[in-house]
């Protein structure tokens, strides 16, 4: 009778011990090569059910087996946009039977994972043409920036909701705060992005745009200020805008980081948000709905764009055909950073 262990403590020797074979035998099982009777097989199966083993995939492709490796590049570790994107990604690694690393995309050295890895997961990537580019593993798949697979949001939908919701209450000096500032290569043209780039921010202004003119209102350009994605961006743009002779009486603000930076500002202002000011989000991070008040905003299924990436690379890396992933849809979250002016 073997000792009792963790299932992260056994070996192979332990499972071959239970099965009475070799490990080699084992090894051969478990990566599906042929040349091993089913009686033997059915008996190592067996040893592994009862010791509840697991095959550690990062072992496996060290070892010189099959490549169960995927990296994850992201700008920030602790980033709440990039955790929920890796969060739905780990899930979908464990239950595919693939590792992954991640690393952050100002790392000095790839190397290891472009040795290592099958695929990559980039998100928020750089530009077609950065550095970073060319030093990667063979297939590549986005979150929110250009690839030959992205998983991208349907930014301009979502904009759309929120413009609708605001005139459904009854605003009608809707401002705007976009994250063009982390896309300057778009923020020169109100036409279209440029092919290679980020343009979620650039779609998200073209749904309010589209949106104010579908209702009849004109956009004032007063009324529309960049930003970067950053809380401090948000609360520096929206006190431009709440301090105008004649003030927006909400905001639509295309990220939810900027979105509680522009709510503080309004409190600091002397506003009551959301009877002086209504203010709108987007992407419906965990801190959304935290915030007080409560924020409403544009939910992007973040966990769910990063098990789709991942799912992706696998079935890239197995060379089983893929196809290109339409946007993800967004839905409003009503909360109570919103309601009728006064």
């Amino acid at each position: 009778m073997l000792p009792k262990t963790t299932p992260a403590a056994l070996t192979l020797d332990d499972v071959a011990q239970r099965a009475g074979v070799s490990p080699m035998t084992v090894s051969n099982v478990i990566n599906g090569k042929q040349g091993v009777r089913d009686a033997t097989r059915q008996r190592v199966l067996d040893a592994i059910a009862e010791t509840g083993y697991r095959v550690n995939p990062m072992a496996r492709t060290l070892a010189g087996g099959r490549n169960r490796i995927i990296g994850v590049l992201t700008p920030q570790m602790n980033q709440p946009y990039a955790s929920e994107v890796v969060q739905g990604a780990v899930g979908a690694a464990q239950r595919l039977d693939y590792a992954l690393i991640v690393m952050m995309s100002g790392s000095a050295d790839f190397s290891v994972m472009t040795q290592l890895s099958a695929g990559v997961l980039l998100i928020q990537p750089p530009s077609e043409g950065h550095p970073l580019r060319t030093h990667l593993p063979p297939h590549v798949v986005s979150v929110d920036g250009p690839s030959e697979y992205p998983c991208m949001v349907d930014n301009y939908g979502g904009a759309c909701l929120a413009i609708q919701h605001l005139l459904g209450l009854g605003h009608t000096r809707i401002g705007f705060i976009s994250g063009l500032q982390a896309e300057p290569s778009v923020i020169a043209e109100a036409g279209a992005a440029q092919s290679g780039q980020r343009n979620d921010a650039h779609e998200r202004f073209r749904g309010y745009r589209e949106s104010l003119a579908s209702a009849g209102l004109q956009l004032l350009p007063e009324y529309v200020q960049h930003g970067d994605f950053t809380k401090e961006s948000g609360a520096a743009t929206a006190q431009r805008l709440l301090q105008l002779p004649h003030p927006p009486t909400a905001l639509f603000v295309s990220g939810d980081a900027m979105a509680l930076g522009a709510i503080h500002m309004a409190q600091d202002l002397g506003l009551h948000v959301p009877k002086d000011l209504s203010v709108v989000g987007f992407d419906d991070l965990p801190l959304a709905a935290a915030a007080r008040p409560a924020l409403t905003t544009v939910r992007q299924p973040l966990q769910q764009m990063g098990a789709v990436g991942i799912e992706l690379l696998v079935a890239l890396a197995e060379h089983r055909p893929v196809a290109l992933p339409a946007p993800f849809p967004t839905t409003l979250i009503h909360r109570e950073s919103t309601a009728s002016p006064v």
